[in-house]
């Protein structure tokens, strides 16, 4: 018999590759290589069909409709109330200038140096601040409320959901079920 490790000439698998296929630790690697595989393909086939619609998040309550809207359509979710809680408001980012002043004194061979910076805001022909940007409150946490929220698979499948969505971690993410 030639090249035993693989296959034999009646075409049965060698006792090396059973051996193999025995190992728990190859069993566990092999499943998750696979199931990576067919999360990436859903992924890639979900954006290709979703490619025509994209989904921009504000904040306040249409934010949370939106968020319930597309929880809401999570394989079984069911109904859904969810509730953000924010750290702080929404942040403008004002145009501003920076002055700096260096006032130096000598006295006795003793130098004092003194720097004085002032900065004042740019404003419009409207007198009215120049505005360069706004960020969204940072998302202290969300706490979603669903019908099939006592399922672990919804649950889990909110939370990542919720994560992809809003750039959160999974412990700020709580899910319950719903009475």
């Amino acid at each position: 018999m030639e090249n035993n490790n693989i296959v034999d000439k009646r075409g049965k698998k060698s006792k090396k590759i059973e051996e193999i296929l025995k190992n728990k630790k190859f069993q566990i690697i092999f499943a998750v290589v696979v199931l990576f595989v067919v999360v990436v393909a859903y992924v890639g086939y979900v954006n290709v069909k979703d490619k025509d619609k994209q989904v921009t998040l504000s904040d306040g309550k249409e934010l949370t409709t939106q968020i319930q809207d597309v929880i809401g359509k999570i394989k079984g979710v069911g109904d859904v109330k969810v509730l953000i809680v924010y750290d702080g408001g929404e942040q403008i980012e004002i145009a501003h200038k920076t002055d700096k002043r260096t006032d130096r004194v000598e006295d006795d061979g003793r130098v004092t140096e003194t720097i004085e910076e002032t900065t004042t805001p740019i404003f419009t022909n409207g007198n009215e601040p120049l505005i360069i940007g706004t960020k969204r409150a940072k998302i202290d946490g969300i706490v979603v409320v669903a019908q099939g929220g006592d399922n672990p698979k919804v649950r889990v499948d909110i939370m990542q959901a919720l994560s992809t969505l809003l750039k959160i971690e999974f412990n700020c993410i709580k899910v319950f079920g719903m009475e």
